[in-house]
């Protein structure tokens, strides 16, 4: 009888732990499948943000539409859907390939003493930029790195000796750090598309004061301008210069000759720039786009396709 018991105290020990086990089983599918469940719809989500953004790069590219048409380019459908597109010629941006083929360490010096450095340092960094892109090992200026330079550092395959392929390569120049620790977002000064112009009706105070050489003051006035009445920027009143020779009268004080820094601008640029971001709850992606369009806005170009 108490061999019984026994039995039957084990058996009941075994049934309770075989309950145990498939509960632990039965809770951890559960778990998984409302993971793959969050994650489809997470995907599911992304993907529909991605169809979005697209769509807005499709728009933005279109030769009808203008940067200032906000209401069409900014879009909510609703249900937690909205697309964001923001457009930009390229000639807002400096052209670091071009700025270093016509030698022009005027413009460089400005725009990174402006950001913080020292004279000393930003000459310093122009000789390493020149000193990356030129086929010589031998150091430019002063401040210049080569080859021997760049392994002390233990850098590798440094520097390429050719004009940069990307604006993320130039974070390689050694010295870079320094300027990054100053202005974290220098990057968006900078492209390697366009013919090295700066387009007057698009670009930021900082690269105006840098290649115009005038004062903060007088860029503002000409940043009033272009903003039109409402003082927002992009919108449909503002003012788009058509002519650089409308900005002589903000020019007269610039440091180099008025005739000189009107030939370094331009009031259109070929290229443009779309940023478009589509949005689905909390899930976002970003397309920028670099396009260059041929005569007439036809044979359109894609330069960059970057996905975020």
């Amino acid at each position: 009888m108490s061999a019984r018991k026994e039995l039957s105290g084990a058996a009941l020990l075994l049934v309770l732990w075989a309950i145990t086990v498939i509960s632990f089983a039965v809770l951890w599918a559960a778990n998984v499948v409302n993971l793959e469940l969050e994650t489809t719809i997470s995907d599911s989500a992304g993907l529909r943000a991605r169809q979005i953004a697209v769509s807005g790069v499709a728009l933005g590219l279109h030769p009808q539409v203008k940067r200032e048409d906000t209401g069409l380019l900014n879009q909510d459908f609703g249900a937690g859907e909205r697309m964001e597109v923001r457009i930009r010629g390229e000639g807002a941006r400096f052209n670091i390939n071009q700025l270093i083929a016509q030698q022009d360490r005027i413009t460089m010096l400005n725009l990174l003493t402006l950001w913080g450095l020292t004279p000393d340092e930003a000459n310093a960094l122009i000789d390493r930029f020149i000193d990356w892109t030129d086929e010589d090992e031998f150091r430019t200026g002063f401040g210049g790195a080569e080859r021997p330079d760049y392994e002390a550092l233990g850098i590798a395959n440094a520097p390429a000796n050719r004009p940069f392929r990307s604006v993320a390569e130039m974070a390689r120049v050694t010295g870079m750090e320094q300027l990054a620790a100053l202005k974290p977002d220098w990057a968006d000064s900078f492209t390697i598309f366009g013919d090295g112009k700066i387009d007057v009706n698009e670009a930021g105070p900082d690269v105006l004061q840098a290649a115009t050489g005038v004062v903060p003051e007088m860029v503002q006035g000409i940043l009033q301008q272009r903003r039109g009445p409402d003082g927002i920027e992009p919108s449909e009143d503002d003012f788009r210069f058509e002519d650089v020779a409308q900005l002589s009268g903000w020019l007269a004080a610039a440091t180099l000759p008025p005739d000189q820094v009107l030939a370094k601008l331009s009031t259109e640029s070929s290229v443009k720039r779309i940023d478009s971001r589509g949005i689905v709850g909390e899930r976002s992606r970003l397309i920028s786009v670099v396009a260059a369009s041929g005569d007439g806005g036809d044979g359109t170009t894609y330069l960059l396709w970057e996905e975020k």
